[in-house]
């Protein structure tokens, strides 16, 4: 019947669309896996891929004078090279100058002071000496204004003596008594008193005023910023007239001390242990596709995680991301790489 047949037509397709996807889940994971059964490294096995800077093999130095002031003159070019010691800039020191003539006056007056007293600790036995001849002359005056009074006393009843003699000689001798015991005070005082104390206070104003005058020195001294050693000047932040804030902002000077260049890595913390002393490195400059690659090895890693070292500060970068510092040498010449410049490393075992 033209109804039964087409019934038996539409089961077979129902069938045909259950079966076929079966049918291609089967084949599909009975089909050949190709390299399926090759191991995958281990991720300690894989290269570590980091980025860096180049920096010397001392770090470049922000310099800076140690006192502030006005600069008077600068005395570098950036990219001159100079040598230990040379003089970079210079701050106005005519304050300064006019402190050290104070602190040379104190100085001296100081010097004064101890020769004065030197003298009065020599003159100090002979004014005991002579204070107790003053004792001795006060004694004997005041002994004789007693023999005095009591020669009157004896003549009174004879009516030879009147009562105003009496009252004067009573009060000369209280008078030499009261002169008698103001010397014994001044021999209390003269015995008491120390003359090396005097002489040593002195010297201690004298020390205190040569470390003023040392101070000031300095001062002038550190009016010139000097090279701290053989180097390059990278970079001069000042011009005459600018005032200088130690510490403050920019720093006045970037130096890179003499030395050869290398490249220092910075590591994320899912590296740490991964990098070893010794390991082979590849250096591209990671801003040019076409640079060349430079080969080089790891010399020294880091021993805890901080912030990134920054050769030179950038305020547009992120410079708080925790890293491990690795450095890595350069097995050729460092022809053309620059300090600060960025730069992509890859670090393994060959």
């Amino acid at each position: 019947m033209p109804g039964g047949r087409f019934s038996a037509g539409g089961s077979l397709t129902a069938v045909l669309f259950v079966l076929a996807p079966l049918v291609a889940a089967g084949w599909w994971l009975a089909r050949p896996k190709g390299d399926a059964g090759a191991p995958t490294p281990a991720p300690a096995e894989l290269d570590v891929v980091c980025s860096g800077r180049v920096d010397g093999q001392r770090p470049v130095a922000a310099l800076d004078p140690t006192v502030p002031g006005k600069v008077a003159e600068v005395l570098v070019s950036e990219g001159q090279t100079v040598d230990a010691g040379a003089p970079l800039l210079r701050l106005t020191d005519e304050a300064l100058k006019f402190r050290v003539e104070e602190a040379k006056a104190a100085l001296a007056v100081a010097d004064l002071e101890i020769e004065a007293a030197g003298a009065e600790a020599k003159l100090h036995p002979q004014r005991v000496a002579g204070q107790k001849l003053a004792i001795a002359s006060a004694q004997d005056r005041t002994a004789t204004a007693r023999r005095l009074l009591d020669e009157l006393r004896a003549a009174k009843p004879f009516g030879t003596i009147t009562a105003a003699e009496m009252i004067r000689a009573e009060a000369e001798v209280r008078q030499l008594e009261r002169l008698e015991t103001v010397e014994a005070d001044r021999l209390a005082e003269l015995t008491a008193l120390n003359p090396t104390l005097r002489v040593r206070a002195a010297e201690a104003k004298k020390a205190q005023a040569r470390v003023a005058l040392n101070q000031t020195e300095q001062a002038v001294r550190d009016c010139v910023l000097v090279a701290p050693s053989a180097g390059a000047v990278l970079r001069v932040n000042l011009s005459v007239g600018e005032s200088v804030l130690p510490g403050g902002g920019a720093p006045a000077l970037l130096f890179r001390p003499v030395g050869p260049l290398v490249v220092r890595a910075e590591l994320e913390q899912e590296f740490i242990g991964r990098v070893r002393p010794g390991m082979r490195a590849t250096v591209t400059d990671e801003a040019q596709a076409d640079a060349p690659a430079r080969n080089g090895r790891v010399v020294r890693v880091g021993a805890f995680v901080s912030r990134r070292r920054g050769v030179l500060f950038e305020p547009g970068e992120v410079n708080d991301v925790r890293t491990l510092e690795c450095v890595v040498t350069l097995d050729e010449p460092t022809d053309g790489l620059l300090v600060g410049q960025r730069v992509r490393v890859r670090i393994g075992k060959d």
